[in-house]
């Protein structure tokens, strides 16, 4: 039966019912119908699907589950991303954050500033890849964050957020968020204030290996950080037709700190820390209706900085002999980095796509530090300095094919040049993204990617920093850039479940490092590179829904890690090891009238190794309860970030080490008021790298 003759059908008895009815028939039809069950039939949006190699989320869909107070924190509800240790990982890699999709010489730190200032309903969508291609301008996993685009429509919205943050000391937090649209004409606003102390304790105990005998140390250390902070953006655009846009963005940031460390124990000693971070940064962004796309980034950084160390530290068990170390320094960073970028695609016919593009990235960086001991007179072996001219040139090409319905294919290769005063080197970059569509259930995805990391600044200067009466930071002129190669395959099911096997090798890979001495009573912090670091293993993520009232996603991640570095002092090391990583993000909604949610962020690792390091099983747990107007206007938020205020406990014990370190950011909980204003309507008429500016 069609379904036009269903119709009728009914239609015809319908009419026939009411003709042959008598009253108490009626009735006894409208108690049948009265006693009848409900059905309701929901339609639902896709969260994620799969395109063009990536995992592509709807954040408005996924925020309605899991809410989120600003873009940074959006990021963690995806399954299988934490920020458990300070930074976004997906199933425990580094990933890289893109915005827009906008090359630009901001760092991840800035860019991840600005994503906390950004308000969570912003986001459009977020697009994980497992293999960056290379039009984006970066490499190996990335995340790139799409925000609302109100072109061609009349709109004004923003939202301020007033904050106060307690942990064992106070921080008041304001933020605000304008966003304007006037047909083609669009402009966004942001601001974010800190000031106030914040808190951490470490632990430190050891077993030191001086001369031919041992020495017991142990120390408590508390730490008293105050800051202000100012961070502001102004963004602006100009949609001159589909596909032509004119874009330009100033970002800013002021920060003064100072820190207060105390320490007792073997050593006494007050350490006192002062500093200053100015930065300024264009972006500029120029795309036209026929693919090209021509953008330009300035970044200036300065940070001068100064400490003073005044102690004494115990050299000796039998005796009551010690050591003093009074020590000022000064330093200063400044960073000038230029980038230009030209980027061209093409959709060709049969499902064929074209893409090349040329950039150079200029960057000038000038630092210098001066050390003095009690009496005035210079250290030579702490003080230095260094002026690094690093030119990097980039030219890629790559294409995408669509063989088939359900087969499509994303491949690129890039070529970079590197120049500096350290290294001249040319290196080549492949990526790859198979997506195999076997039916309306199934996804399977296969990528490849390789790329290189190169040393912070500091990393690389000769000279020594004495971070405690303990603890010297020791530069290494001699450490290399590493290269890492990554290769994933994804089978996603029902856009609901994903599992993951991945393997990540990386050669010459370094990491910050304590050697204890035997010369004298000090521990050595160094980056050493290296023969390898190799990572295999498994991922498995769920989301899932408890009828109205819970939704969240899970993920497990197991992985074998294999380090090996014959280079370490006299401390070659083979360590292996098997980790699990468990996380996951609950949402319960705790009343039917009212918009009151609990959303919990636990988050487990099992013991793990990081070179020499042991580091101990880690524990956190986030939770955060918010409520929302009715109307969507207001909203309270009161967060709690380390609950259960667990440490992270790491020790060396390899050869003749033995060293322990338990650091505390300590339990934080942070009460917000947010109110949103504004909204939009339609036309009535036919959207800087301190990882190596870090000391």
């Amino acid at each position: 039966m069609t379904l036009l003759s269903g119709l009728l059908l009914a239609s015809t008895l319908s009419a026939s019912a009411q003709e042959l009815t008598t009253p108490q028939d009626t009735l006894s039809m409208e108690k049948i119908m009265h006693d009848l069950p409900e059905v309701m039939v929901k339609g639902s949006r896709p969260i994620v699907k799969a395109e063009r190699g990536m995992l592509s989320y709807n954040m408005p869909q996924l925020l309605k589950q899991l809410p989120a107070d600003n873009a940074y924190e959006a990021l963690t509800r995806i399954p299988g991303v934490s920020d458990a240790d300070g930074g976004i990982k997906f199933s425990g890699n580094e990933v890289t954050l893109i915005i827009n999709g906008q090359a630009t010489t901001l760092t991840q730190d800035q860019l991840t500033e600005r994503l906390r200032a950004l308000p969570a309903a912003q986001l459009a969508k977020a697009e994980v890849m497992l293999a960056a291609p290379a039009r984006y301008h970066v490499r190996g996993m990335a995340i790139n964050i799409v925000t609302k685009d109100y072109a061609g429509t009349n709109h004004l919205s923003g939202q301020v957020e007033g904050g106060w943050l307690q942990s064992k000391y106070a921080r008041g937090i304001g933020k605000g968020f304008l966003s304007l649209q006037h047909d083609k004409f669009g402009m966004d606003a942001q601001y974010s204030y800190t000031y106030g102390d914040s808190y951490g304790e470490r632990t430190a105990t050891a077993n030191h290996p001086l001369a031919d005998k041992r020495v017991h140390y142990s120390e408590y250390t508390w730490q008293k950080p105050f800051g202000i902070s100012h961070n502001y953006r102004l963004g602006m655009n100009y949609a001159f037709a589909p596909n032509h846009r004119l874009e330009v963005a100033y970002t800013g940031k002021w920060n003064k700190g100072t820190t207060n460390n105390h320490t007792t124990g073997s050593s006494l000693s007050e350490i006192y820390y002062s500093s200053h971070t100015y930065l300024h940064n264009v972006d500029l962004n120029y795309s036209l209706p026929f693919g090209l796309r021509l953008s330009g980034s300035y970044t200036y950084y300065r940070t001068p900085q100064q400490q003073s160390i005044d102690g004494t530290i115990k050299t000796d068990d039998d005796t009551s002999a010690t050591e003093e170390r009074n020590l000022t320094s000064h330093s200063r960073q400044t960073i000038n980095k230029w980038m230009l970028a030209a980027d061209q695609s093409h959709s060709l016919k049969n499902g064929w796509g074209l893409s090349y593009g040329v950039s150079a990235q200029f960057t000038d960086n000038n630092n210098y530090q001066t050390t003095l001991d009690a009496s005035g007179n210079i250290l030579p072996d702490a003080t230095n300095s260094v002026d690094i001219n690093e030119r990097i040139w980039n030219m890629y090409a790559g294409f995408s094919k669509q063989i088939t319905r359900s087969l499509s294919l994303e491949a690129s290769v890039a070529a970079e040049q590197y120049h500096s005063t350290l290294w001249n080197k040319w290196h080549v970059y492949p990526s790859l993204n198979a997506l195999w569509s076997v039916n309306a259930d199934n996804i399977l995805n296969l990528s490849f990617n390789s790329s290189s990391e190169f040393p912070s600044y500091w990393s690389v200067m000769s000279g020594r920093f004495y971070s405690s009466t303990y603890t010297e930071v020791w530069g290494n002129p001699d450490l290399k850039p590493y290269s890492y190669y990554n290769l994933n395959l994804m089978w996603q099911i029902k856009r609901r479940y994903t599992l993951m096997a991945f393997a990540s090798l990386t050669p010459d890979y370094f990491v910050q490092m304590p050697y204890q001495t035997t010369e004298r009573m000090a521990v050595i912090m160094s980056e050493t590179n290296f023969n390898f670091s190799r990572r295999f293993g498994l991922q498995a993520s769920a989301m899932f829904n408890v009828g109205s009232w819970l939704s969240g996603n899970v993920y497990a991640v197991g992985t074998y890690k294999h380090d090996k570095n014959d280079r370490f002092f006299d401390l070659p090391f083979n360590r292996k090891r098997l980790i699990a990583l468990l996380g996951g993000t609950a949402s319960v909604k705790l009343c039917r009238t009212q918009n009151l949610r609990l959303i919990l962020n636990p988050f487990f690792q099992s013991k793990s190794i990081q070179g020499v390091y042991d580091i101990g099983n880690v524990f956190r747990m986030n939770a955060n309860l918010q409520w929302t107007s009715r109307n969507g206007k207001w909203a309270l938020h009161i967060n709690g970030n380390n609950i259960f205020n667990n440490k992270i406990d790491t020790r060396s014990v390899q050869g003749n080490q033995d060293y322990r370190m338990k650091v505390s950011n300590w339990a934080s909980g942070t009460l917000a008021v947010i109110y949103k204003f504004g909204g939009y309507k339609e036309k009535k008429v036919k959207e800087v790298d301190t990882s190596r500016m870090k000391q």
